[in-house]
């Protein structure tokens, strides 16, 4: 459970309050209630809750009518409906509508825990697969960005270290710092003599010239740069308005950055980079490149310096910038992040010949620390200690996020000797810096017993340049180790669920298929990375699987594989990966449905005897002598309710008859003289209105097959409709047109229309457009057309607007020749005139 929001419509207030204040808030959901359809829907619109929980029979508006406006208005949320025993039948129907399950009251709590889990597992995946995706993403996106910056500005380092004549150094920093932070100019200031009043020399880099221009003689500095000089500290300036900064006489900027090069707490210059011509202002990262630079310019001067008194100085620096290039390489040579940890700190244990050293994670709780990967003496055992953060020298590291280098550890304050104690290891001195990555420390590093002398300033120079290095190696590792996890917890979830589930990439290569894929589908895990139409043979899957999707929407189907078993299958795209397809088994769905048929074809049949009875004795009732008016409003209003009643069974007979192929007859049909047959048929009822039928047929019309008198009943349905819904003197036209595909009988009329409201529900069982002037029908007549074009592979469709008519039009394929000569009876010659 993740705390969803769960909006339950009934109007039982105990079984609410039951659900609301026991059992959903013990199953961890969160909770809004309405007594009835109208304050639920409101509701709905205003909180949007993750799911409805929504009761069948509802005062003034039930379940079904909150489902027909949700439909209309495109919202979908997923909605459990809660219904009693009956009443399957309308749990079909809020199927047709979107209901994701239902729940037969009574029903207890695991049942309802069941059902909450399968409504929110497609959501959940969906939302677990994007932040994984996301989360994948931005990490190979920082990963990369990373390794870019560092390898270009270790390569850059690299340059500048390997020269050992201060002008060569000049002539490759420069160009750097500008290169690194698209800058114009930059600019390096080196004093004469160490004193603080002294002169300088200042070398100019023109980013456009791509030239170095020394200047020995009396320098003014800025004031900014002055203090640069007194108190070393980086300074980052930006003035897009006024005259801009002054750099020098007669050389101002809009923006300017200054970082000190230091090396062992020595000012040795001042690195600056300037924009001249464009306001552009220098961020924190060109801050943060160009102190990097700096350092490596700190090590080039002092390594220069140092070649001119000996070899041996040189040879050091040297060895210090391998070290670190090799740390660098290291940690861009594998995607194995653990390894890439174990390697860098291999170079590092190295480098500085200790007898052991280790990194330090802060655990969740920020009270704790333990060991990610060590090196050296008592590995094994240091695995499984803990070191807290307060009262340890490694804790305070963390705490302070500084570097802290001692050479007599057994005498400091912050030892932790139980860690020696335990695994009997015995720590002399110890050099520990902190691990920082995005802002945050995230632990430490520690080296510790060096081998030959103590730990100097030049080690803590040292580590302060490689800690980032191993800081971001190891805050890679983290987030991939997460990651994974993630992903590992996902495919868990994805294989156990109780849905076949396929994974496709963008090539149909088979990327995952979940145990009930496997079971259903007679397949095994060697079907993982082929082509899925070398896998899976069936071929009304595979056409479904395939289908284009076009403007990333979901597409569902009905499909029944080989087993006869029925399957609702759902086939969704998965953004710059494939697709995936999820099947639901509804077969038992199916077998209500046919048991229901049965039901009402045989309850239809059974009905006539007696209505048949009741109009008759009706009638007979007049011709037994003398009836008052009272008894012949009472015969009147008996024979048309049983009429009305008949009409109805007659519908529902027929209905049921469509749906379960009963007596369905397949053999060419002339569908013109079909059309006129049934346009004849209702020229009398047209005539009462005094509504001219118009009739108007192709010289050639394509052979359709199927049952000639359900495409005539469906016609005659279709023009009945309009008869009933349109105003006397008006037109009703009947036009048969075709396409390379289709067969389209168009019933057009100018009545009142039907409004965008009632538009998508007009073919729905016993659904009736409210009228307050006309006596529709029973509600079956555009059902039974639907049924009808579907039995025959078509479809039927509707355009109609208030007050401007409406269009119904009625899609019927086109037979082949295999079709036409399959047929069972040659088509019926029928008279065209009337």
């Amino acid at each position: 459970m993740s705390g969803e929001r769960i909006l339950v419509i009934d109007d039982s207030q105990e079984l609410v309050k039951h659900l609301t204040e026991r059992v959903l808030p013990l199953l961890e959901y969160q909770t809004l209630t309405a007594f009835d359809g109208q304050s639920g829907l409101d509701l709905i619109y205003d909180q949007k809750p993750d799911l409805i929980l929504l009761d069948l029979n509802l005062p003034d508006m039930n379940g079904l009518d909150i489902l027909h406006k949700l439909a209309h208005d495109s919202i979908s949320i997923p909605i459990i409906l809660m219904t009693g025993y009956g009443s399957e039948k309308s749990a079909v129907q809020a199927f047709r509508l979107g209901v994701k399950d239902y729940l037969v009251k009574p029903f207890t709590t695991d049942e309802l825990d069941e059902t909450l889990e399968r409504a929110f597992i497609e959501k959940r995946l969906r939302n677990e697969n994007q932040q994984l995706n996301e989360q994948m993403s931005r990490l190979t996106a920082a990963m990369n960005q990373q390794i870019n910056e560092m390898s270009s500005l270790f390569g850059i380092g690299k340059s500048i270290a390997s020269v050992l004549d201060r002008e060569k150094v000049i002539e490759r920093l420069l160009p750097a710092a500008a290169q690194l932070t698209n800058a114009h100019e930059s600019s390096l200031w080196l004093p004469n003599s160490k004193a603080r009043d002294t002169s300088y020399t200042l070398y100019r880099y023109i980013a456009q010239n791509k030239t170095i221009k020394p200047r020995t003689d009396v320098i003014e500095l800025d004031p900014t740069l002055q203090e640069v000089f007194k108190n070393p500290q980086k300074v980052r300036h930006a003035a897009f308005s006024g005259n801009g900064i002054k750099v020098e006489t007669g050389l101002l900027a809009s923006a300017i950055m200054y970082i000190p090069i230091q090396l062992n707490n020595e000012l040795i210059g001042v690195m600056g980079t300037a924009q001249l011509s464009t306001p552009q202002s220098f961020s924190y990262q060109h801050e943060l490149l160009l102190s990097i630079l700096a350092g490596y310019a700190a090590i080039a001067f002092e390594n220069a310096r140092l070649f001119e008194k000996t070899d041996i100085a040189l040879s050091s620096r040297v060895e210090d910038l391998h070290a670190f290039v090799d740390v660098t390489k290291e940690v861009t040579s594998t995607l194995d992040l653990h390894e890439v940890v174990h390697r860098a700190m291999s170079k590092v244990h190295d480098f500085w010949a200790v007898e052991a050293s280790s990194v330090w994670l802060l655990d969740d709780d920020n009270e704790t620390l333990s060991v990610m990967d060590s090196l050296g003496s008592a590995t094994d055992a240091l695995i499984n200690i803990t070191v807290p953060v307060a009262g340890s020298i490694v804790g305070s590291v963390v705490q302070s996020g500084d570097i802290l280098c001692t050479n007599d550890v057994a005498n400091h304050p912050l030892h932790y000797n139980v860690v020696d104690q335990t695994t009997g290891f015995s720590t002399r001195s110890m050099l520990c810096a902190p691990l920082e990555h995005g802002g945050k420390i995230i632990g430490a590093m520690q080296l510790i017993n060096k081998l030959d002398g103590n730990f100097t300033d030049a080690d803590v120079d040292r580590i302060k340049a490689l800690s980032p290095i191993i800081a971001t190696a190891v805050s890679n590792a983290v987030l991939f180790t997460a990651a994974e996890s993630r992903k590992q917890w996902l495919e868990a979830t994805i294989e156990h669920n109780g849905n076949p589930i396929i994974i496709l990439d963008h090539h149909h290569q088979v990327m995952l298929l979940n145990q009930e894929a496997r079971r259903n589908l007679n397949l095994t895990g060697e079907a993982l990375g082929y082509v899925v139409t070398s896998v899976i043979q069936y071929e009304p899957l595979l056409d479904f699987l395939l289908q284009p999707l076009t403007n990333n929407i979901p597409k569902r189907q009905e499909i029944t594989l080989a087993d006869n078993t029925v399957w609702l299958s759902t086939l969704a795209p998965i953004p710059d990966y494939g697709r995936i397809l999820i099947l639901q088994d509804i077969t038992y769905l199916k077998e209500l449905d046919r048991d229901k048929n049965t039901f009402l074809t045989t309850a239809s049949h059974d009905l006539r005897a007696p209505l048949n009875a009741i109009i008759g004795f009706s009638f007979a009732l007049e011709q037994m002598g003398p009836l008052n008016e009272q008894q012949k409003k009472f015969v009147s209003r008996i024979i048309s309710s049983s009429q009305r009643m008949m009409d109805l069974v007659n519908a529902l007979l027929d209905l049921a008859k469509v749906n379960s192929n009963m007596e369905f007859v397949r053999q060419t049909c002339h569908i013109g003289s079909l059309t006129n047959v049934a346009v004849v048929d209702l020229q009398a009822q047209a005539l009462k209105k005094q509504i001219t039928l118009e009739l108007k047929l192709p010289d050639y019309i394509p052979i359709v097959v199927g049952d000639p008198n359900q495409i005539r009943q469906a016609v005659n349905n279709l023009v009945d409709n309009s008869i009933k819904y349109s105003p006397p003197k008006s037109v009703i036209k009947v036009e048969v047109t075709s396409n390379d595909r289709s067969v389209m009988i168009h019933v057009r009329d100018n009545g009142r229309g039907i409004s965008q409201d009632d538009l998508p529900f007009i073919f729905d069982k016993f659904y009736r457009v409210q009228q307050t002037d006309t006596d529709g029908g029973v509600g079956l007549g555009l059902t039974l057309v639907r049924s009808i074009a579907e039995a025959h592979q078509g479809r039927v469709e509707a355009v109609s607007r208030e007050g401007a008519g409406s269009r119904f039009t009625l899609y019927l394929p086109i037979a082949s020749p295999a079709m036409i000569a399959a047929a069972e009876t040659p088509p019926q010659q029928q008279d065209t005139s009337y």
